[in-house]
């Protein structure tokens, strides 16, 4: 999570840190008897640092005092239901057009209505988020889709930037239990979600590279819900 924080901010907070404790260092004699050598700082400050970033700490501050979710980075650690609608049908819709003679579809300029309905999947998924790493697994827990698995790659953290909401954007390769001409068993895909603080959700759109050969590349939008622990 310390990539949302520029590097001037990371060294300027530490260097407050040093001032700080260098000024302890030279309070301390007057008010009692312990005494903090100053060649002992930096390290003392780096095992500071440590102790309050260490996930149970900051975790911790984050419950204390909500506001710091909304100025540095929401807590995203935990389960979420991950609902997801996928453009499968209209590509099959495509393809059911291009085989007929009398049946004619034109995405571009054919009204909403005229479109196949999404086609909804409902996930599972478990983040987690330390200072120093951001992970995300996510299964199909009733293996009622030809969906198996998704292995993410990479979390990407972006903050809250003006009217812009904090989110991640991650990459995964997903796993299919079909393994035929007519689909690919595993293909990468991504995805870029917003957080909304008073529903406690992200949500966004994923993409896939699923068929692109074929020009049978599938996106939808998708949203998590946490679930209570």
């Amino acid at each position: 999570m310390y990539r949302i924080l520029s590097k001037q901010m990371i060294f300027v907070g530490f260097g407050w840190l040093v001032v700080g404790l260098f000024s302890l260092a030279y309070s301390l004699p007057n008010i009692s008897s312990v005494e903090l050598r100053a060649s002992s700082i930096p390290g003392v400050a780096w095992l500071l640092l440590n102790a309050l970033l260490w996930n149970p700490v900051w975790r911790w501050f984050w419950r204390k005092f909500p506001i710091l979710g909304k100025l540095i980075f929401p807590d995203l650690n935990g389960r979420w239901r991950v609902e997801l609608a996928s453009n499968w049908p209209r590509q099959q819709q495509l393809l059911d057009a291009a085989a007929s003679k009398s049946v004619v579809v034109d995405m571009r300029q054919c009204s909403s209505d005229q479109l196949a309905p999404l086609t909804p999947v409902v996930l599972e998924a478990e983040i987690t988020q330390t200072w120093w790493s951001f992970e995300m697994k996510m299964w199909n827990p009733k293996a009622n889709t030809p969906i198996d698995r998704s292995d993410t790659i990479s979390v990407d953290p972006f903050p809250k930037k003006g009217l812009l909401a904090p989110g991640i954007c991650y990459f995964y390769k997903q796993v299919n239990a079909t393994d035929n001409v007519s689909d690919d068993n595993e293909f990468y895909g991504a995805a870029r979600l917003e957080y909304d603080g008073s529903k406690d959700q992200l949500s966004g759109l994923a993409w896939t590279a699923r068929m692109w050969r074929r020009a049978m590349n599938t996106a939808g939008p998708v949203t998590f819900k946490r679930l209570k622990p």
